[in-house]
């Protein structure tokens, strides 16, 4: 819950700080929302997989002079992975023991230098690229045991991706891996537009590694590497 509360608060800022902008012929404003892929370079992993999740927001869009405009926006995105085999522990037979499963729950600030290509009077493709910022505010990472049961009789465990990591509040000292709020990185975006109406495809990796420097899991490393967008949007 107290997720929504932070995109709630959020999307009334934006709303308010569009409707000032909006007397600014040069600016233009729209909605986006759309479908994720992403999963993550892991250091002690020996198998990542993609993860599904989702991107909302609204757009701005800052137009120049011969058809170049600068492409920004608030956004709240889904993203994670899902990995086989942390730290490479197997039982007998060659199954991994246990899957991480990260969920990151960001707000973005993507803010691209794009060109806009007039194909017809109503037709236009648009090519974007530049830095994102991200902040995460929520989100759970699980570690599924794949064969057996822990002492407990459970097969599955969850704590916050970005808080301590304890998944046992009467025995702290249990923790699991955790990561940095914050992350940046580049992406690159090809929207269609026809008249108000908006496809886009887009593609984002991080350049930093966001693993916390944890006590127990001092060596992990962790990279938010692909995250593909395929988006439907409006601009009004």
């Amino acid at each position: 819950m107290r997720i929504w509360n932070k995109v709630f608060f959020t999307a009334a800022v934006l709303f308010f700080s569009l409707n000032l902008l909006a007397q600014d012929s040069s600016f233009r404003f729209g909605v986006k929302a759309g479908l994720n892929l992403s999963t993550a370079i892991v250091n002690e992993a020996t198998n990542t997989r993609f993860k599904t999740g989702y991107h909302i927001g609204g757009t701005v869009d800052y137009l120049l002079p011969k058809n170049f405009l600068i492409q920004s926006g608030l956004y709240l995105s889904a993203k994670g992975s899902k990995i086989d085999n942390l730290y490479g522990s197997n039982y007998m037979g060659g199954k991994p023991d246990f899957t991480h499963t990260f969920n990151q729950f960001y707000l973005e600030l993507p803010i691209r230098g794009a060109y806009r290509l007039n194909v017809s009077n109503d037709f236009n493709i648009v090519l974007g690229v530049g830095p994102y910022l991200g902040y995460g505010i929520g989100g759970k990472t699980k570690q599924k045991l794949n064969s057996g049961t822990w002492s407990e009789g459970n097969t599955e465990i969850e704590w916050d991706t970005f808080g301590n990591g304890v998944f046992d509040e009467g025995r702290d000292y249990l923790r699991g891996e955790t990561l940095k709020r914050f992350d940046l990185g580049i992406g690159f975006g090809v929207d269609l537009e026809y008249r108000k109406y908006v496809l886009g495809i887009g593609y984002q990796c991080s350049v930093m590694d966001i693993a916390s420097d944890d006590y127990y899991y001092p060596d992990l490393r962790y990279k938010n590497s692909v995250n593909i967008q395929i988006s439907v949007g409006y601009k009004f």
